[in-house]
């Protein structure tokens, strides 16, 4: 048998196209996961841009809460000084109403000794207008 050089074998070429079909299927997959990755590494860049835009505003928004729960804790703090000015306003009034009474008992009872020495004076000044009176009753008129 005689080989022609122009003769072509259909096994070769059969895998001659198998072998080009694999390469470029080889080609279109490794370009359909280039594709793949670079989608990927884009929503990755805009996802990370976007948890680090939450990540500001979180922040932002815990600062605020922060200020407010200080503020809180300040208005907090004065209502506990609040308890202790209370008791010692409580207790300044009941000193206060203890020495008001005392003064109301000290003007009662000077008024009481007032009353009593009005008293003995105007039994002084009956007597004495009664002795006033007998001496001039007893005194002789004298003759006109």
């Amino acid at each position: 048998m005689q080989v022609d050089a122009h003769t072509i074998n259909l096994n070769t070429v059969i895998s001659l196209a198998g072998f080009l079909a694999t390469f470029v299927m080889i080609g279109i997959a490794w370009g359909n996961a280039q594709s793949s990755i670079r989608e990927m590494d884009e929503w990755r860049v805009a996802h990370e841009s976007g948890h680090r835009d939450l990540q500001v505003s979180i922040r932002t928004r815990e600062a605020v809460v922060d200020q407010q729960i200080a503020g809180v804790r300040s208005a907090l703090s004065k209502l506990d000084q609040l308890e202790y000015r209370i008791t010692t306003n409580e207790k300044g009034i009941e000193v206060m109403d203890t020495r008001i009474n005392r003064i109301a008992e000290s003007y009662g009872n000077q008024f009481a000794d007032m009353r009593t020495q009005l008293s003995s004076i105007s039994t002084q000044i009956a007597l004495t207008n009664q002795t006033l009176q007998r001496m001039e009753a007893a005194t002789p008129t004298p003759p006109r």
